[in-house]
């Protein structure tokens, strides 16, 4: 009986190419891959299907037995099980995009190692899909309030973030597949599935919810193979010199469609969804994102031609305010979503104030509109915004955005001090009056972020600059 390497050598040696028909290009990629590079896990499918059948069979008994008979999602955080309504649906549909994907590099690709690890790869994002579906139909049938997880896949092709996550998962099969891999392996699956999987698991449990962690923990244990996909694909390009002119403008600009989308769509989750508050989601960005996925990965290459993507800087500097700013469109349309999104506490914006210093000063007036327009008939929340903000036609995401310039904690000082409800108390104007205050100042002042509303623009919405003048947008009348 051979070993493990000679019988994965001996497998590739089956592959043939027919002499009656020359080969085609469904995919045609402008990357040259050698025909022979190293698979790194050496994984035979009948191996594959072994290991997976065991983590699923651990899965799906838990869920159908203790978990059901103890009502394990009845104990779960109600703000919590809200945002999965809206997670799931748009998290299903990059499974979906990355299954297509792999399928696409197996018909591209001539190269027999690479392609044994996108087909692996191309089955386990089909189990995604499926663990993601069962699990959103599991809430549906045990969760306290089940409406949204019903309704959640139908609704999200109508909603503008789920429009916006479409248009960033999209970029996985879309166009040249090499590109491709840039967005899919070695950007979303190395850089943010640590933020999406392992802090979403995290979160679940200090949320009282027994039942995500061992799904998303199942999905993320294929994580590293993918990531390794992405890897050994990435030196087969590095190999052929001639790939390197391509190489890094597809490498940044699929940094800057996943950093668009992701750091918006993770930041708020994380900051958002939590009663039981941990980390902030600026900190797991550094720690995974700018230490992990840059300095350890990202580096490593340098030497061979391909550097950090040019618009890290930028990135690191929207990371601390897109979330927050994008998330009020969110909140303030709330009778336009499939989720619920419940008032913040005093608590909620201690922690704000805490891990985003100057947080209420920019953002604290709205989510105090918020909490005196919770009573029936009590007002349009899209009236505490002077205008919609246009949305971008590349990312479909909010595009001007106001940043946050206060950072430090020494601008407290500056704007009264104390905590965020002692200056409230200090205050003691409506929130309508600040509203209509921080409507009126002029549109260049600083405190603003903008973006290109120009299809011509392919990193979508761009940094905090300055804002253009744009025609006046009325908001629309909603009836309560």
């Amino acid at each position: 009986m051979p070993n493990t390497v000679e019988a994965h050598e001996r497998v590739k040696d089956l592959e043939w190419s027919p002499s009656f028909e020359s080969r085609r290009d469904r995919y045609p990629t402008k990357y040259r891959i050698p025909p022979k590079t190293k698979d790194p896990f050496r994984t035979l499918i009948r191996e594959y299907v072994s290991m997976e059948e065991e983590k699923d069979d651990r899965q799906y008994g838990s869920l159908e037995d203790v978990l059901a008979r103890t009502n394990a999602p009845g104990r779960a955080q109600r703000r919590w099980l809200e945002i999965l309504k809206a997670l799931l649906p748009m998290v299903n549909f990059a499974e979906y995009a990355a299954m297509k994907a792999c399928s696409q590099l197996v018909d591209t690709v001539a190269n027999q190692e690479l392609r044994m690890g996108y087909q692996a790869q191309m089955i386990d994002e089909m189990r995604h899909t499926h663990q993601q579906m069962y699990l959103n139909r599991y809430f549906a049938k045990h969760a306290p309030d089940p409406e949204g997880f019903t309704q959640g896949m139908k609704l999200k092709g109508q909603n503008l973030f789920g429009r916006a996550s479409r248009s960033a998962f999209e970029t996985f099969f879309m166009g040249d597949p090499i590109e491709g891999v840039m967005n899919l392996q070695v950007v979303t699956e190395t850089a943010y599935t640590n933020a999406l999987f392992v802090s979403m698991t995290e979160m679940a449990a200090a949320q009282g919810d027994d039942v995500t962690p061992g799904v998303f923990l199942s999905i993320q244990s294929d994580e590293a193979r993918h990531m390794a996909n992405g890897y050994s694909t990435l030196a087969a390009v590095i190999s052929d010199a001639g790939n390197l002119e391509h190489l890094q403008g597809d490498f940044d600009r699929g940094f800057w469609r996943q950093h668009n989308f992701l750091d918006s769509f993770l930041g708020a989750i994380n900051d958002y969804s939590q009663v039981n508050r941990g980390r902030s989601y600026a900190k797991k960005w550094q720690e995974w994102v700018a230490e992990d996925w840059v300095e350890s990965f990202v580096s490593k290459l340098e030497p061979f031609g391909l550097k950090a993507p040019s618009d890290l800087p930028l990135a690191r500097e929207r990371v601390p305010w897109m979330a927050h700013s994008v998330f009020m469109v969110a909140v303030g349309g709330w009778p336009l979503m499939y989720w619920r999104q419940d008032p913040l506490t005093d608590a909620d914006m201690e922690w704000f104030e805490n891990e985003y210093p100057g947080w209420y000063d920019q953002y604290g007036w709205f989510y105090e509109g918020m909490r005196e327009m919770q009573a029936p008939g009590s007002g349009n929340p899209f009236l505490l915004f002077p205008e919609m903000p246009p949305v971008c036609r590349v990312c479909q995401m909010p595009c001007i955005c106001r940043a946050s310039t206060s950072t430090t904690s020494a601008s407290r000082s500056t704007r009264g001090g104390g905590t965020p409800s002692a200056r409230r108390r200090a205050r003691g104007s409506s929130i309508r009056s600040r509203a209509a205050t921080w409507a009126s100042r002029p549109s260049g002042s600083s405190g603003t972020g903008t973006g290109s509303t120009s299809s011509s623009s392919s990193r979508g919405c761009s940094g905090p600059t300055g804002r253009p003048s744009s025609p006046s947008r009325t908001a629309p009348t909603i009836r309560r």
